[in-house]
């Protein structure tokens, strides 16, 4: 039997519109090898002058959801810990991917929106490009088992590069 060095990894959650592949991935891979998690949620309010009330509120609510998540996707697990932040998704996910060391981040793919890639690059595609570790982007339907992965890992010749999921299923280094 082979045995694994506990690695840390980031899984940020979009609460309000969060697809869970990202959760039941690495749910699966938990139970496969010994991991730690950080599920991380970012409170982003477009909104000036909000009183800090609203923020702590905001914030209470999305641990909670966090809270609840955990639960479900990993039980009583003592390996997973949830944060909140606020601020600018993809500066508080790689924010939060270096203050937690983490060795991956695993993040689900969101719902293309044509006329939004011409205007600017989304949180995904910016913690791809910025983050100091490999990140893994599952797409919208994916078919990876954890084992999939961990082989995939193990035969990585450089390991600062990214690592991205295409719609095709396949690992692409970046």
């Amino acid at each position: 039997m082979q045995t694994y060095e506990q690695q840390t990894y980031l899984v940020p959650v979009n609460l309000p519109k969060s697809s869970f592949n990202s959760l039941l991935f690495a749910q699966g891979l938990a139970n496969e090898v010994p991991i730690h998690l950080t599920l991380l949620n970012v409170v982003n309010l477009n909104v000036a002058r909000l009183e800090s009330r609203v923020y702590n509120e905001v914030c209470a609510e999305s641990e909670a959801a966090l809270k609840k998540l955990t639960k479900l996707f990993f039980g009583d697990s003592p390996s997973v810990r949830i944060n909140v932040r606020v601020g600018r998704p993809h500066e508080e996910i790689l924010a939060e991917a270096d203050a937690e060391l983490s060795e991956l981040i695993i993040m689900a793919s969101p719902k293309p929106a044509c006329w939004k890639r011409f205007l600017s690059l989304g949180t995904v595609e910016r913690v791809v490009r910025n983050a100091r570790c490999p990140t893994l982007v599952l797409p919208r339907i994916w078919k990876i088992t954890p084992e999939q992965y961990r082989h995939a890992m193990l035969s990585r010749s450089d390991a600062q590069s990214s690592v991205a999921w295409q719609p095709n299923a396949v690992l692409m280094h970046a």
